[in-house]
């Protein structure tokens, strides 16, 4: 199997390149960022392709090179960047997205794999716990784009049979996030004292925000890759992640009790608590992923900041 992956050089993209190499895959990058972290040590084991997702012709010659028959459709432009730029977001994240699912169309790639974010939910949401079938009436141009994007794979499936299915994350935590977005704390307030810096949290103590552990997103990404079709009736499946959301409170307290010598404090940005308001109040209900595909959050919040401590020491060269 070939699998090209957008945004390959990203941070999602690193560690899906990782585990597919480690089972024997010789996968395809396709990024406008050059290669860097962990990739440099295993360029021999993938091809690159720089290139940006707004380029159809692109897109469409490095699927018919490699003889693409499945995309991990990662790439994208996140929820700060797409506040600052609308333009540029429709152009990576609606266009860019339209143009991965033409490629694949064209070349009959037989399966796309989309990431997408639990940011479609945002207003006119009756309760508190949000299903598969709760209305999505986002008010952010990210949430606006994605749920562009999860529209039209559906069509894409109805009208050129392709096996389009994808998952909505939370925040994702992981070392070597290099993007700010509203959520961006849940990483970097692990990561920073680990670099012996301080660290400001842009919301307040009680901010609670739906996380998930970046090493549990690739295991649902092979998951839902891997499921029989017959078993895929929802395409597009939540992800609740770490259940019951944790505060910010809570997070520096664990992270204290692992860095004593953290130093973290609070100075709430407005903008990113205006963005965290509506989201942060939810709670989200997976049990369709689970039925379908054998989903289960493995890492609590104690879990996920030991293993971030242990993965950014290992590995610290990457993370640079």
């Amino acid at each position: 199997m070939s699998t090209l992956i957008t945004g390959g050089t990203g941070f999602l993209g690193s560690y899906l390149t990782r585990i597919l190499i480690g089972e024997g895959e010789r996968p395809v990058l396709y990024d406008v960022a050059p290669v860097r972290g962990m990739l440099g040590e295993m360029e021999s084991d993938f091809d690159f392709v720089q290139g940006s997702l707004s380029n159809l012709s692109e897109l469409i010659n490095c699927v018919d090179k490699y003889a693409v028959d499945r995309i991990f459709h990662l790439g994208g432009m996140l929820s700060l960047p797409s506040e600052h730029n609308p333009w540029a977001s429709f152009e990576t994240n609606v266009v860019g997205t339209y143009n991965v699912f033409e490629a694949a169309r064209i070349n009959e790639v037989k399966q796309v794999i989309y990431a997408s974010t639990i940011a479609t939910y945002s207003k006119d949401i009756t309760s508190d716990v949000i299903d598969d079938y709760t209305l999505q009436r986002p008010t952010t141009m990210y949430g606006v784009t994605k749920v562009f994007a999860e529209l039209l794979g559906r069509f894409y499936s109805r009208k050129f049979g392709l096996d389009f299915r994808g998952v909505r994350l939370p925040s994702v935590v992981g070392p070597g996030a290099k993007t700010a977005h509203m959520s961006i704390y849940n990483a970097w307030a692990i990561e920073e004292p680990l670099r012996g810096h301080s660290y400001e949290l842009r919301c307040d103590p009680e901010t609670k925000c739906p996380v998930i552990y970046f090493k549990d997103v690739v295991r649902a990404l092979r998951l839902l890759a891997q499921a029989e079709r017959s078993h895929i009736s929802m395409m597009i499946y939540n992800l609740a992640g770490i259940s019951p959301p944790f505060s910010a409170s809570e997070l520096v307290t664990v992270v204290r009790a692992r860095i004593p010598e953290a130093r973290l404090t609070f100075n709430p940005d407005p903008n990113v608590m205006e963005l965290l308001r509506e989201i942060g109040r939810l709670r989200f209900d997976d049990s369709c992923a689970q039925s379908e595909w054998g989903w289960h959050t493995a890492y609590s919040l104690e879990e996920m900041v030991d293993d971030f401590i242990r993965e950014f020491n290992k590995n610290r060269s990457w993370y640079a």
